[in-house]
């Protein structure tokens, strides 16, 4: 229900009214949402576990299908067929509980033997802790509960605090003397460590008269903290109404685990509350844990609060944090691919200096004016000048703004480390300058390089453009060793040698550099070796040239190169001894990960690395749901403008058609048969003007800010008007070109989206929603329009096409992806972090969208404090309950950006009790490109017409490796090789391993299979794991949602 004024209480300013309150003894009233991340299910995850076991033992044969019950979708599909079974509770009614259980087990001892075994092996996490030490503290004087796990007292043990625990069965210790020191622990569902279990309906309403007449007694001048308690249950509700309608002093906290509205029943009694003159308030949380770390670190002072701060740390293993080298196994038989990257010596001290007057405003630009024409480069570091050059010109430049002396300054051992540092750049920009007056090749004084004659001349939306051969220039090192890398480019210059705006370069470049594969790229890059280092094995260059510098700069001119260990039966190169010591890294080759289909009867399942292939020679994985009437067809909807109807049904209606693909196509795709023949699902598609098809209003503004925001506001109300009256599996969304101008605008104040806009109304919804632009009516290339059309019907369909075979089956897999608002002002960006959990099949299952409170923001990237990081940990340690109610053994967590020492700390707090973590940082190598390798006729090692394998991983030193991810592959037919796209040459995945001890070869076998993984395409794979691309696209439209906490909606309607 809406929330009225005054109801709703901030997080923060809940914990300060605490802590003002601090000596005063509070009340707690804990329900099961407070276990969970001990250990214990929630009610909720409890019933739906009852629910499938009595679905998949009325229907056996499906296991596999129902494996991941945390997603909606599977939930959906096990609660209609209980819904059509007729005398099964209605959802989220309240005798579900007592129902589900009786039915699941109607042998009261089996009941028993139920919770046995969950309580038994829980153990009280840190929220349970910290109570103990707000106990301690005399912050909280009894905690009351639904639960029957004995969580409270069992964490007590470890405190000199004495629980005294109450059940019915001992329900006259309540009204024993009140001790210092004593903590009350009362059970108001009575307890299974003293009570026989209770857990009907009639019980629960029955509830002891003694115990809710001392906890109504209770809360007549004690503040009440209510969390993790659903407010599920009748007869405590009762207690609190008649309490709260009572005159009296304590307040209460409802600690809700959301920032939506307040539940009904909640705000019913928190307005009963207030309308007896009490106070009370609902507060938006992140969970139970979430609020007793910010009451402990907020509420404790001295001694007491670094013991708590202490707790918290020490639930995880410090020795997680550690990390072990990559190792690599000696193959006997190896592959050699060849690098862009030389061996060079750089000058080992620079000139500093400080100045009198620093610039005002840009000062790296203002620097690089200054000494542009003069024989020094200079860049601002650490509140000095560091200068390469002669003293002489500095003091030429500078002149009497120079303070103090000039120095010479060694190079600190890690100052070349960082490629985006003062002191690289500074190394560079002289490189560059060094090497273009050494060859009389033109330069941008900075980082590239170009030949002076032209190409290829063209004109390039009406501009004349001349395209030269050039090289970009980057330091990298690698372990301890500095390279140069040289990464052959296009320098376009319009008549006058200026450079051309980037829109236009850009598709100058891709025209010449798209066909620039594996031989030509190697002979590109021989070209500029032998222009630039010339015939001799090193060459020395100075900086300034031909003045006797000491700065030197030496250059060797061999290239790296590395030994790729390959299996037994695939081709392998005979290496010389003259070329052993060029070898500087070693690595392996893996095998194309294996998919997972249902076979054509829906008996059994069947493996093939190629997904188009799997599904046309076999069935989806879940076409069991199919053949056994679960889900017997896929119904579609359609928003469209009229004017474009009819073109659309006619061109819908081709999905019953077969497409053949063109003949550049046929070494990859298959031919498209129709819908059902291919995935062996009816498709319903609607009339124009029927039921399922709306026709959207034209916008009635040409102003594209104006328009966009109207047509987004059409479609969404559409897409109600089908929810309310056709129930589709998919709405598709007809987006014609003479809209084009409507799809968003962005300017120095917003952005905004239609796409994104409408995308997150559905997500909202539950409803899956497809765009389908114009232009796409008439591609050329129908058949893959067809194949990548049907799949994303399918799979929004919330259908499962393909699951990944043979991940370690107890490994979890979470994607980290931040979406940060750049129109904040500096120091307060909102930034949206999302987890995404994947499980050992490469499912993508719970996310969790959460507010980045303290964010760290670097270079314009997003990092997270240790506490922010901590909240990021315990989020996902509640998913993995939710999904599977119990921890993995082992969680590998994938982000695009460095873990910073305050992220790997926190996140291993927030999963303490995981036995292992692996923290691996995945970037896109930007600059690093190697050539692949074949045996020459006459022995000797040559250039392959296609590039590196997939699957190649090559170990760059003891925590770094490459990864290639996009490459060549013959696993989709022995005989030939393929390229997906044909562009270029790949640019292989930087690994970095932050924490953990896995072996290399499991963890770039891993990324390798998610990278299959993205149910959004139909390529072979994606360039980046799952588990990245889903949690990025997630935090970017989830940031739309403005809403946070435990909603997770199946993250196949953000795709």
């Amino acid at each position: 229900m809406d929330n009225p004024e005054g109801m709703m209480l901030q997080l923060d300013a809940f914990i300060r009214s605490i802590g003002v309150k601090r000596s005063t003894p509070h009340a707690l009233l804990l329900g099961a949402g407070a276990s969970v991340s001990s250990g214990i299910p929630s009610a909720q995850a409890c019933i739906w576990e009852w629910k499938r076991s009595i679905f998949l033992t009325n229907n056996p044969g499906l296991e596999s299908q129902f494996a991941e019950l945390s997603l909606p979708s599977i939930q959906q599909r096990i609660q209609s067929w209980l819904d059509r079974q007729g005398y099964f509770p209605q959802k989220n009614t309240q005798e579900e509980y007592g129902f589900y259980i009786e039915h699941c087990f109607p042998i009261a001892d089996d009941r028993r033997a139920y919770f046995h075994e969950k309580i038994r092996s829980a153990k009280p996490h840190i929220g349970y802790r910290l109570i103990c030490h707000l106990s301690e503290a005399g912050l909280l004087r009894s905690v009351w509960t639904t639960n029957f796990d004995s969580l409270t007292a069992r964490a007590a043990a470890n405190f000199e605090i004495t629980p005294i625990e109450i059940g019915i069965d001992s329900k006259e210790r309540i009204t024993r003397q009140e001790t210092k020191g004593d903590l009350l622990c009362v059970s108001l569902h009575g307890d299974y460590r003293y009570d026989n279990l209770k857990n009907t309906p009639q019980e629960l309403q029955e509830q002891e008269v003694a115990l809710r007449a001392a906890l109504i007694d209770e809360l007549r001048n004690t503040s009440l903290i209510v969390c993790g308690y659903s407010g599920r249950d009748q007869s405590i509700m009762a207690a609190l109404h008649t309490a709260y309608g009572q005159m009296g002093s304590g307040s209460l906290y409802w600690c809700g685990f959301s920032d939506g509205d307040v539940p009904k029943h909640i705000a019913e009694l928190i307005q009963h509350a207030c309308s007896h003159g009490r106070r009370a308030f609902y507060i938006p949380s992140l969970g139970f844990d979430d609020v007793f770390v910010r009451l402990s670190l907020h509420c404790l002072e001295g001694k007491p609060r670094e013991a708590a701060r202490a707790g918290i740390a020490e639930l995880a293993s410090r020795k997680i944090l550690e990390r072990t080298p990559f190792q690599v196994a000696t193959f006997t038989q190896s592959g050699v691919v060849k690098s862009n990257a030389f061996e060079l010596e750089c000058p080992s001290e620079v000139l500093a200096f400080e100045l009198k007057e620093w610039p005002v405003g840009k000062v790296w630009n203002t620097l690089r004016g200054l000494v542009a024409e003069r024989q020094i480069v200079a860049v601002p570091f650490k509140g000095k000048v560091l200068a390469l050059g002669t003293i002489d010109e500095i003091k030429a430049v500078f002149r009497d703004n120079i303070k103090g002396q000039i120095q010479r300054t060694p190079i600190g051992p890690n100052e070349l480390c960082y490629e985006d540092g003062a002191v690289v750049s500074l190394m560079r920009e002289a490189l560059v300058r060094s090497l273009s007056q050494a060859t009389g090749i033109s330069s941008d004084r900075s980082r590239e390089l170009w030949f002076g004659t032209a190409v290829k001349t063209m004109r390039q939306n009406g501009l004349q453009c001349h395209a030269h051969e050039s090289v970009q220039v980057f330091l990298r090192q690698i372990g301890s060793i500095q390279y140069i890398v040289l990464k052959p480019s296009i320098k376009v210059l319009d008549d006058s040698g200026n450079d051309v705006p980037p829109e236009i370069a850009n598709p100058v470049k891709l025209g010449i550099l798209g066909y620039q594969h594996n031989k030509p790229f190697n002979q590109a890059m021989n070209n500029w070796r032998k222009h630039l280092f010339g015939n001799e094995k090193t060459t020395i260059f100075e900086f300034p040239q031909k003045c006797g510098s000491t700065f030197k700069f030496t250059v060797r001119k061999v290239p790296a190169f590395g030994q790729i260990g390959v299996p037994r039966g695939r081709p392998f190169v005979n290496i010389s001894d003259a070329m052993r010591p060029l070898i500087k890294h070693r690595g392996f080759e893996l095998d194309e990960p294996q998919l997972v289909f249902s076979n054509k009867a829906g008996k059994g399942t069947v493996k093939d690395v190629h997904p188009i292939r799997g599904i046309l020679n076999n069935r989806p994985f879940d076409y069991p749901l199919t053949s056994l009437g679960l889900s017997p067809s896929l119904r579609i909807a359609v928003v469209c403008p009229r004017h474009e109807a009819t073109i659309l049904h006619a061109y819908l209606h081709k999905a019953h058609q077969s497409h053949q693909p063109t003949r550049n196509e046929q070494d990859y795709l298959q031919s498209y048969p129709g819908f059902q023949q291919a995935y062996g699902l009816p498709l319903e598609l609607p009339e124009c003007d029927g039921p399922g098809w709306v026709n959207c209003p034209e916008p009635t503004s040409n102003d594209p800010q104006k328009g966009a925001i109207e047509i987004a506001k059409h479609i969404n109300s559409s897409v109600e008007n089908l929810l309310s009256t056709y129930s589709p599996h998919v709405i598709l969304i007809f987006f014609p070109d003479r809209w084009s101008q409507f799809r968003g605008y962005k300017d120095e104040n917003e952005s905004f989206d239609v796409h994104d806009f409408v995308k997150s109304f559905c997500v909202q919804r539950g409803i899956a929603s497809q765009f389908l632009n114009q232009k796409t009516l008439a591609d050329s290339y129908q058949c893959r329009v067809w194949w990548w059309l049907s799949l994303a019907l399918y799979v929004k369909g919330m259908r499962t096409p393909w699951v990944l075979d043979s991940l370690n089956e107890d490994t979890a897999y979470v994607g980290l992806g931040f979406s940060i608002d750049q129109h904040g002002d500096k120091g307060n960006h909102v930034v949206l972090g999302c987890s995404h959990i994947y499980s050992a099949r490469g499912e993508g299952l719970q996310y969790r969208l959460s507010k980045v409170e303290n964010p760290i923001i670097r270079q314009g990237n997003p990092f997270m404090s240790r506490d922010d990081a901590r909240r990021v940990g315990e989020n996902i340690r509640q998913l993995f309950f939710d999904a599977r109610m119990k921890l993995p053994r082992r969680v590998v967590l994938h982000k695009r950006t460095p873990f910073l020492r305050e992220e790997r700390e926190g996140l291993i707090d927030g999963l303490s009790g995981v036995e292992t973590i692996d923290m691996i940082e995945i970037q896109v190598d930007s600059v690093l490109r190697y050539v692949a390798s074949v045996q020459g006729r006459s022995g000797s090692v040559d250039e392959d017409n296609y590039p590196v394998h997939r699957g190649t991983t090559l170990k760059l030193d003891d925590f770094t490796a490459l990864l290639w991810v996009h490459g060549s592959t013959t696993a989709l037919n022995p005989h030939f090789k393929y390229y997906q796209g044909k562009r270029r040459i790949p640019a292989p995945l930087v690994l970095r391993r932050h924490v953990g001890h896995t072996d290399l070869s499991e963890i770039a076998t891993e990324i390798l299979g998610l990278s299959k993984m993205d149910w959004n395409t139909f390529d072979l794979y994606t360039k980046l794991p799952a588990t990245l691309q889903s949690s990025n696209e997630i935090a970017r439209i989830g940031s739309l949602l403005q809403r946070f906490g435990t909603s997770s909606y199946d993250y196949r309607l953000f795709i």
